[in-house]
């Protein structure tokens, strides 16, 4: 077995990381949920609406399926994410400086120790990744990493341990 030296990652969690984060969770999370069918359910009655309004001159049933199709494409996005800038604006950890230190027993933050069998997973996206554990998803930016082979060794150690997973 070869040794594994620990993985050191640090970045600042900024407003850009913060937005990043966001963008690329809401994005997954949408992505691998039973909500995005129910979604599609919702936004086809919405449409059935929308044509039976047309056909029967209805505006109140056009306008009612009209913003209800605002709503689930643009709304509710709009509002989870002013719920997320609140919270991280009162969070404590609003622009400090975020350190890790993998290892093959698990992740070190400080004083936490995270041991991989608590990791629910590691999730590849765009050039980051989002690391899931107790329904919380963490990020870690690509300029966290001091290279590219710290960022390689991360997703083929976690791999190795059976946490990682492709969006």
């Amino acid at each position: 077995m070869s040794t594994f030296n620990p993985i050191n990652i640090s970045y600042t969690w900024d407003k850009e990381n913060f937005e990043k984060a966001f963008s690329n969770s809401y994005t997954h999370q949408f992505k691998n949920s039973a909500r995005r069918y129910v979604g599609w359910f919702f936004v086809a009655l919405a449409q059935f609406g929308v044509v039976a309004a047309f056909k029967g001159g209805s505006i109140g049933l056009l306008m009612l399926a009209t913003i209800l199709i605002l709503y689930w494409y643009v709304i509710k996005k709009w509002l989870i994410h002013q719920r997320a800038v609140k919270a991280y604006e009162n969070s404590p950890l609003k622009n400090s400086k975020i350190k890790l230190q993998i290892t093959q027993e698990g992740v070190q933050q400080d004083n936490v120790f995270i041991a991989w069998q608590d990791i629910q997973g590691l999730v590849p996206v765009e050039d980051d990744i989002l690391l899931y554990y107790k329904e919380k998803a963490f990020y870690i930016p690509v300029n966290a990493f001091t290279s590219i082979e710290e960022k390689s060794a991360l997703k083929s150690l976690a791999k190795e341990k059976g946490r990682l997973f492709h969006v």
